[in-house]
């Protein structure tokens, strides 16, 4: 599909932002360089304190197209990407995140293959990691970036084009990491999509990206684009290293499956997925119960180490606090031999003796 300029259809490049100044001059370049150019860019400020609206400020002097800034008290993450839907009017929507980059042709390839069908919900590629500086050192940011590498690949197939059921009924679908999509900057969401399916749910703190995808692959068709169209950024900062080291994701994941069970929102959930949910949770809660006995018996055994070592330390107390009553007497005698004449007479004898050169045979 060949794009005649005045005839894109306007794209929302959403762009929510809390304490980004390290990253953030990276991303807008990145919108900047796209060679798709009916673009709508909206930061969204969460109450940044540092050098984020001033970079976005000399940003928006360089884009002629339009560029709102839009700053707000605190609302937090996922009613800051709502308040940005809100104010979006392009018939698509992309996210950016002030960590994230996108490649030129990002944009230009996800709308054309959205274009190309009118039943397409959501559009992903490929996407690539970048790491900041020190994550190589750091055990739990390689963990967590080493979990979401290639995450694509692990769909049995991916077309161009394909019902968003077909994957949710994928046989792997719950195996490995469930974000097999990825994360808001590497989708493209046609915006009357969220006229049918609302916001993105701010009860789920990791996996809201996952669920909005859920819900979409139930009623859209999905588009895949198989090279790397964004990058996604590990850092120490980021809110998804945070959750895991917190072990939010855990009880994110346990919230997310009894959701898929559930809410009406997923009554259309194929059969057999809802089974192999179903199936999980128990195998985890029985699991979970698993690690639960073996908890109390290491608090158990913890509590008995505890008064035994109690009593032992009772009785080293005892036993010093008998020591040095029997060190104070021994001193006390010492001392009473010391000033006895007995005592002086022996010492004048030794003395005598040293000097007249006689062995001390004491």
């Amino acid at each position: 599909m060949t794009f005649i300029p005045d005839q894109q259809p306007l794209v929302s490049v959403l762009i929510p932002t809390y304490q980004g100044e390290e990253f953030l001059e990276e991303a807008l370049d990145s919108v900047l360089s796209q060679t798709y150019h009916n673009l709508e860019i909206i930061i969204s400020d969460d109450g940044s304190v540092d050098r984020t609206l001033e970079i976005a400020k000399n940003f928006q002097l360089q884009f002629s197209r339009k560029f709102k800034i839009l700053t707000h008290q605190r609302l937090g993450m996922i009613p800051n990407w709502n308040f940005c839907l809100s104010m979006a009017q392009g018939k698509y929507i992309k996210f950016l995140f002030q960590d994230d980059v996108l490649t030129a042709t990002c944009i230009k390839d996800m709308v054309q293959l959205a274009e190309s069908d009118e039943d397409i919900g959501l559009v992903f590629s490929a996407r690539a990691l970048l790491t900041a500086g020190g994550v190589e050192t750091n055990d739990t940011c390689l963990n967590f970036a080493k979990g979401i590498e290639n995450i694509h690949l692990a769909w049995s197939k991916l077309e161009s084009i394909q019902s968003g059921i077909n994957l949710l009924s994928d046989p792997k679908f719950l195996d490995g990491s469930i974000n097999k999509i990825g994360e808001p900057s590497t989708v493209l969401i046609r915006k009357n999509v969220f006229d049918t399916l609302g916001d993105f749910d701010p009860s789920l703190c990791q996996l809201v990206d996952v669920d909005m995808w859920c819900r979409i692959m139930l009623q859209y068709k999905v588009g895949f684009i198989n090279k790397t169209l964004s990058y996604f950024r590990v850092h120490f900062s980021q809110q998804t290293v945070q959750n895991n080291e917190e072990g939010k994701i855990t009880n994110d994941y346990q919230f997310f499956l009894h959701k898929m069970m559930t809410n009406p929102c997923y009554n259309n959930i194929p059969p057999e997925l809802k089974k192999r949910i179903y199936l999980k949770v128990e195998n985890e809660r029985d699991d979970f119960q698993r690690q639960l006995v073996n908890a109390r018996k290491r608090i158990q055994y913890l509590e008995e180490r505890e008064i035994e070592l109690e009593t032992q330390r009772k009785n080293l107390d005892s036993l010093v606090e008998e020591f040095s009553g029997k060190l104070q007497t021994a001193e006390a005698l010492i001392i009473g031999m010391e000033s006895s004449k007995f005592w002086k007479l022996r010492m004048m004898w030794r003395n005598l003796r040293h000097r007249l050169g006689l062995p001390d045979n004491d």
